[in-house]
């Protein structure tokens, strides 16, 4: 998805009597969502349509309606068709302290209202696609349809075995997080990369919509922090019914329970090296789908690794990363992490001739904003390889999918 109207499919002008219509039945809280994911000010709106930034606020607050010149005007300058103005439909609304934010400095304001619009049209997708298909249940502890009641052991790492016994997972390697979580019923996508602040902004989840949503920015990450960053806010969504932006207790927490998920201590301690040895930690890395980063700090957590040695272990690998001699691993490379939940279930509507224009209109969207929410389907075929036990693949590496 794009800000920039030179990259979204303008709606056609409407005629005027249309427009009139649209006037009559005007929600300015279309506009304020359509301005956020602009990521415009109401300034630099009113700019656009030759107003005021104080009659852009009096169209969001619903103080005054726009003039049917107006809401043509808007159109024009957001990239959406009049009618998407108008009220009736199914809305998400989400504010910052709906969602479980890592940080409210990391990235702009804009950023995160533009983050806070997308997850609601996200929503509004899915609640589209599941007139036609039905979704998985959403199978997740302490989960009542719009809010969580933690219903797990508080400690994190309590939590996270219980977790697993609860999903079935045993004690070894989950070969792709993502997957699981769709599988689960918990909605996840990729936020697009629009510009340099879109990398600041980290991964974050929200409880607060008919189905947990979990968004993650594989722009700057690599499939194992990927992978790590999802079961982090995988934690949140469990554990903190009430989110907290930056709240650094619960960051922490949500960190020690991705830690454990992914890692459980039981299993691993044995194969960790007493020492610093990149070569068993890298084969490591490999089987269970961490970085490295993760498995020094399972190191010192667990007690194999003083402080000295430690940050002795730190130095190196940092150094090894200004030779370059660690090489990044797209997230892209490895199928099982890039969702594709919603694709297939536009798939599946299709064969009943649903289209992606229906799916526009319903939602009164661009058709090109459709796709593009939908576009997160790797484009090569994919080669499915036998399951072993506890859900390890047959080559016992979740992040060394060759497909």
């Amino acid at each position: 998805m794009s800000t920039k109207n030179s990259s979204l499919s303008l709606a056609p002008v409407l005629p005027l009597d249309v427009s009139v219509s649209v006037a009559a039945a005007f929600d300015g809280a279309r506009l304020t969502q359509a301005r956020r994911l602009a990521g415009w000010t109401k300034k630099e709106l009113a700019a656009k349509i030759d107003v005021t930034p104080a009659a852009v606020g009096q169209y969001e607050a619903g103080g005054i309606r726009p003039r049917p010149e107006q809401v043509r005007r808007l159109a024009e300058a957001l990239g959406m068709p009049s009618a998407f103005f108008t009220a009736g439909r199914p809305r998400a609304a989400l504010d910052t302290a709906a969602v479980h934010f890592r940080s409210l400095r990391s990235a702009p304001a804009r950023e995160r209202e533009r983050s806070l619009s997308f997850t609601e049209l996200l929503w509004e997708l899915t609640h589209a696609l599941e007139a036609y298909i039905r979704l998985p249940d959403v199978d997740m502890p302490g989960w009542d349809g719009g809010e969580t009641i933690p219903d797990l052991p508080t400690d994190p790492q309590q939590a996270a075995r219980a977790l697993r016994a609860r999903w079935d997972l045993g004690d070894g390697p989950i070969p792709h997080v993502v997957r699981l979580l769709e599988s689960r019923g918990i909605v996840v996508t990729v936020l697009p990369y629009l510009n340099s602040d879109s990398r600041k902004l980290d991964g974050f989840s929200t409880t607060r919509l008919p189905r947990p949503v979990v968004v993650l920015n594989d722009e700057r990450d690599d499939v194992y922090r990927h992978r790590f960053s999802c079961a982090h806010e995988l934690g949140h969504l469990l554990l903190h019914g009430e989110a907290h932006p930056g709240d650094i207790q619960h960051e922490r927490q949500a960190d020690a329970f991705a830690a454990e998920f992914l890692t459980p201590a039981a299993r691993l301690t044995g194969s960790l090296p007493t020492r610093v040895d990149f070569t068993a930690l890298g084969r490591l890395q490999q089987t269970w789908g961490v970085s490295l980063d993760s498995l020094l700090v399972r190191c010192r957590e667990l007690g194999l690794h003083t402080e000295a040695v430690s940050s002795r272990a730190w130095r190196r690998l940092k150094a090894l990363r200004a030779q370059g001699l660690l090489p990044f691993t797209p997230v892209r490379s490895f199928p099982g992490e890039v969702p594709v939940l919603l694709q297939r279930a536009f798939e599946m509507a299709q064969r009943k001739g649903i289209t992606a224009q229906k799916l526009a209109g319903e939602l009164r969207w661009p058709e090109d904003m459709v796709l593009k929410l939908l576009d997160t389907q790797d484009p090569r075929p994919a080669l499915h390889l036998a399951q072993g036990p506890a859900g390890v693949s047959a080559n016992n590496s979740p992040a060394a999918d060759p497909r």
